[in-house]
């Protein structure tokens, strides 16, 4: 609290408490100014949905991916030609601010997370042939690493044995094969959901951090809008 654009001496602010729970919202890390919000699934699903739109470009026809557990299988429309999404970005901040190279992180970043779910049944395998250290191995050691990942993907899954004539049931679909148009194109749609969320719960982008962050009514007219 400050007057006159200093900070009254010896007066600490006088605590207002969080609307979420009961204690100091400036100590609040889960409701108070500036905490930092996660997109819950339900927007993490539009952006799977989005993203299976652009996947069909690379099959030719709709494509639906395949949902956990892996008993459940992708599939391919291909009584239907896939047909491109008609996208346009508009003036909302994220658009603005969005650069080749943020489009190649995201997408990248959302492959390592397909990579990931997919390993998710094979991480025995997988673990150990990371521990090889061979030379197939991106990064030796390194079991985090999504360049391994993506590389065993790309190695085991369309291998055939005895049990799996086709390869893996469950396939990791290789969306960063997807064109630079495209993959702008799909950042721009991701980036519409993750704009409606904001508008709704009342929050921000702070590019400089990567994370999203709630508005408090004395940011608000400061903040950009999305």
């Amino acid at each position: 609290m400050a007057w006159g654009g200093w900070p009254l001496p010896q007066q600490p602010p006088v605590p207002t408490i969080c609307a979420g729970c009961t204690i100091d919202s400036e100590r609040c890390s889960t409701h108070g100014r500036d905490a930092q919000v996660s997109p819950p699934q339900g927007v993490a699903d539009s952006l799977a949905l989005v993203a299976q739109s652009y996947a069909g470009s690379l099959v030719g026809h709709p494509y639906h991916a395949a949902q956990f557990p892996a008993t459940k299988e992708a599939t391919v429309d291909l009584s239907r030609e896939w047909t491109e999404p008609l996208t346009i970005p508009d003036d909302c901040v994220l658009c603005v601010e969005m650069t080749d190279e943020d489009v190649l992180r995201r997408v990248a970043g959302y492959q390592g997370q397909i990579d990931k779910e997919v390993l998710r049944s094979k991480s025995k395998w997988y673990w150990g042939w990371v521990e090889s250290g061979g030379d197939e191995v991106p990064d030796p050691g390194d079991n985090d690493s999504d360049a391994n990942r993506r590389r065993f993907c790309e190695l085991r899954q369309d291998v055939k044995t005895e049990k799996r004539p086709n390869g893996w049931k469950q396939r990791s679909f290789p969306l960063i094969d997807l064109s630079m148009r495209l993959k702008r194109k799909l950042c721009v749609e991701w980036n519409h959901v993750y704009t409606s969320w904001m508008e709704e719960e009342g929050l921000y982008y702070d590019f400089k951090e990567r994370v999203f962050r709630r508005i408090d009514a004395a940011q608000a007219s400061s903040v950009p809008n999305s």
